[in-house]
């Protein structure tokens, strides 16, 4: 009988903690999210879309350079870095630039209109 007891005590123990943790959690969440300048879903896209990039200039260019012949594989580097680098910079200002979709100034607004 004294066991029961004592499981019983355990699991209440145990699920006190959980709601605790929960409570924390969610607090600590909403902390860093206010804290944040983007949404953390945003904040993660962008960072996952920098890792990509700096990978896509580091192994594709790369190959090129080893691929080609050594004088024409210098000059096809430069020119296609330099045509790379200008779509992801044209394609990161489209969505976190200035007046991307993703920009800190429209969601400054979407989080004044939603108060």
């Amino acid at each position: 009988m004294k066991k029961k007891r004592s499981e019983s005590v355990w699991e209440s123990r145990h699920e006190a903690f959980d709601s605790m943790l929960l409570r924390v959690s969610k607090r600590r969440k909403e902390n860093i999210e206010k804290s944040m300048l983007r949404p953390l879903s945003q904040e993660i896209l962008r960072c996952i879309f920098i890792i990509f990039i700096m990978l896509l200039d580091t192994f594709v260019l790369l190959q090129i350079l080893l691929d080609m012949p050594r004088p024409f594989g210098f000059i096809l580097f430069a020119i296609i870095l330099i045509i790379v680098l200008y779509v992801e910079i044209r394609i990161y200002g489209l969505i976190w630039g200035k007046n991307g979709c993703w920009s800190l100034d429209q969601y400054r607004n979407t989080k004044k209109d939603s108060k």
